[in-house]
């Protein structure tokens, strides 16, 4: 995306209030199904309407089931066949280069968000999808420094959650501009860690405070004991170097209480909350489900 028209897209929406890369089936499903993919054209015509929503996805301490923070996902409000998953249209838009108009869509309606509960006393983080091809390019980086700044809370209420997909190697550039983000206040995350190709050397290379296991051994823990043996190395690599650390795909009480056991603090998954409407979370954030210790096993 050219530098212009970024600085155009900033401008056009600051005045009003896994890019979601998770692909998973959840309660935000369409009641209709498209017989095929949408098109580039309708993509855009649903960027240019502003038909992409964004949805929140609490992750919680599995001691206390407290919430103070949320992963914000996309879903499109696509105007025939319901809410669609990202499934649909991440593909397209990262051939098409428009994940970063969906990361500003989303950034918009998310920080106003967090303004307004704020105002009624609470402080939830919010945390964005960020992927090493966006970073390769010095205007987005811009575009967001600026708009970043104009946010009236700490930066460090946000995070940027790195994907994996793409090279095994976040390249010097990728690097540079990730370290450019650290240094503006905000923190970051490395996603899906442990299913990418260079995710040590990653960690080696980038000022991340937050790991997030991703759910694939979570869904294992059952399984072959190297599941177990995984989840307990990352708990103590996180610990060594000074990492939060959020599991993912947390579903069943039995996984809450093995991963509790393991000394896992926070996670992320259905057990607690699907992704939800920003509307819906905040009536839910009055009174969450709880998801603690004490209450994972009833």
């Amino acid at each position: 995306m050219q530098k212009t028209s970024l600085h155009a897209l900033v401008a056009s929406h600051t005045y009003q209030p896994k890019q979601a890369l998770q692909n998973r089936p959840d309660s935000s499903s369409a009641p209709k199904k498209p017989a095929r993919l949408p098109s580039a054209g309708e993509v855009k015509r649903g960027l240019l309407r502003r038909e992409f929503n964004a949805y929140l996805q609490p992750k919680f301490d599995l001691h206390t089931g407290q919430v103070d923070s949320v992963e914000v996902l996309a879903r499109w409000h696509h105007p025939l066949y319901g809410v669609l998953n990202p499934a649909t249209f991440i593909a397209l838009m990262a051939r098409e280069k428009w994940l970063d108009t969906l990361l500003f869509e989303l950034l918009e309606q998310s920080l106003a968000f967090q303004l307004k509960l704020l105002e009624q006393g609470r402080f939830i983080g919010m945390a964005f999808n960020l992927s090493l091809d966006q970073l390769m390019s010095d205007a987005l980086i811009e575009c967001l420094e600026t708009r970043l700044r104009q946010h009236a809370l700490p930066l460090s209420s946000l995070t940027f959650e790195i994907t994996e997909d793409g090279v095994g190697e976040a390249c010097a550039a990728s690097v540079k501009q990730l370290i450019r983000l650290h240094h503006l206040g905000v923190r970051l995350s490395i996603d899906d860690f442990g299913t990418g190709y260079s995710s040590l050397l990653r960690l080696c290379q980038i000022p991340f405070s937050e790991i997030k296991l991703a759910e694939e051994f979570t869904r294992f823990i059952d399984g072959p004991g190297r599941y177990i043996a995984a989840i307990r190395h990352t708990v103590a690599l996180a610990a060594e170097m000074g990492m939060h650390l959020v599991v993912e795909g947390i579903e069943t009480a039995a996984q809450h209480d093995q991963l509790y056991g393991m000394g896992v603090q926070f996670g992320q998954g259905f057990l607690c909350a699907k992704p939800m409407p920003i509307a819906v979370f905040e009536n839910w954030i009055q009174n969450p489900c709880p998801c603690s210790r004490s209450t994972a096993r009833t």
